[in-house]
């Protein structure tokens, strides 16, 4: 395993500094995001005064154009370039973040600003991933894929912790240093990311015939949405459960640990986890994630922690499978592939956000708040089974993976 892992930081140090730059830049793009993406809803009531409802529709308008505007951003990416896309979309976002800062002065500012920052998002994360995995051979893509995962959530968890001293006291202040962040990483990707006859893709995906991509996904889309709609009960309804239980303290303690588990297990596991068995891996996590899910109904520190624990050991399997799935069935297009993955994650946190809603305010009504995530068990229990009678033993020339 050492050998392994030292012939990984070897290869790693040996790639072309503009992959190991856009590696670094994913960590401070997501670190600058997820520094405003949390309190936005706080800003919008606290600092520009707009009643609740108002501030809900424009939370779920955003969401919904980050996730669902993933598949356009892969269309984009595929006709103009992954660097244009990525400059871009990194522009996009460091305007809408100078038009959000002056919203509190100039309210006609903040719709156009939020809408600024979803779209870059969902332009920059498709180019992004697919610039990684065409940057590096066949047998290193879960590897990769995996790093730029690892990035990523260390910028999720590390930029509320940060912006959480500051969004009370100067919001405005916060918002124009994450504009300048964004400024320098735009000149950062302009400067360091090179144009490659690599990223040509053979057969380039429009809007004309989108569709075919999209159905070309097949299973492996469906299976993303689903596994998205499952993690997204979590994402949504965990910090209101642990504050109804226990704590705001037991949750960020949770939160690092489920940032800590996919930062280092993920790229350990990434080559076993793109060789394992389809459908031994699918029944596996899903039934991980479901004794999690089960273990967080029972209250209390030691089951909050270990629940997370145990949730996050079956999503790291899963997320990255499914990426790798959804590569396999669109080999030529990786950018179209990502942007699938965010328009499932979109739906899948959609539908999780609408079912989760009335259950939740059901099970707390009736004073069994825990028992909501015997709910949630029970949909991994299901995605469980339906995996078990959906997938397909397949030959080994035929692997998903070997052809991403």
């Amino acid at each position: 395993m050492k050998t392994t892992l030292l012939g990984k930081i070897r290869f790693f140090a040996s790639l072309p500094s503009s992959l190991q730059s856009l590696l670094v830049s994913s960590f401070v793009v997501a670190f600058g995001s997820f520094m405003v993406t949390p309190f936005l809803a706080v800003f919008l009531k606290n600092s520009i005064g707009m009643p609740l409802p108002l501030v809900g529709t424009l939370v779920a308008v955003s969401t919904f154009v980050q996730f669902g505007g993933g598949i356009l951003g892969g269309v984009a990416a595929e006709r103009f370039g992954l660097k244009v896309s990525m400059v871009c979309a990194l522009g996009y976002r460091t305007v809408g973040f100078v038009l959000l800062a002056a919203s509190p002065r100039f309210t006609f500012l903040t719709i156009p600003a939020i809408l600024l920052v979803a779209a870059g998002s969902a332009l920059y994360l498709p180019a992004n991933r697919a610039y990684v995995v065409s940057s590096v051979p066949v047998e290193s893509k879960p590897l990769f894929l995996s790093l730029s995962n690892a990035a990523l959530n260390a910028g999720m968890a590390l930029g509320p912790l940060v912006a959480a001293l500051l969004i009370d006291r100067d919001p405005v202040s916060l918002l124009l240093g994450v504009a300048v962040l964004f400024a320098v990483m735009t000149l950062v990707h302009q400067v360091t990311l090179v144009h490659s006859s690599a990223f040509q893709n053979p057969s380039q995906v429009s809007l004309g015939n989108l569709g075919t991509a999209i159905r070309q996904s097949g299973s492996a889309g469906l299976l993303s949405a689903y596994i998205f709609y499952v993690y997204f009960f979590f994402q949504s309804f965990m910090g209101l459960y642990a504050a109804s239980v226990s704590n705001m303290r037991v949750f960020s303690i949770g939160m690092l640990v489920n940032f800590a588990l996919l930062f280092f297990l993920q790229p350990w596991f990434a080559r076993r986890i793109a060789d394992a068995h389809l459908r031994t891996l699918l029944v596996g996590a899903f039934s991980v994630m479901g004794i999690g899910m089960a273990t967080l109904s029972l209250g209390g520190t030691t089951s909050l922690l270990a629940g997370i624990a145990l949730m996050t050991l079956g999503q790291l399997f899963l997320f990255l499978r499914a990426d790798l799935e959804v590569l396999g069935r669109l080999p030529g297009n990786p950018a179209i592939a990502f942007g699938i993955q965010r328009l499932a994650a979109g739906m899948g946190g959609l539908l999780s956000g609408i079912v989760g809603g009335w259950v939740f305010e059901y099970y707390k009504t009736a004073g069994t708040l825990g028992l909501f995530w015997a709910f949630v068990a029970s949909q991994c229990l299901l995605g469980a089974t339906l995996s078990y009678w959906a997938t397909r033993p397949v030959p080994a020339s035929q692997n998903t993976v070997q052809v991403c």
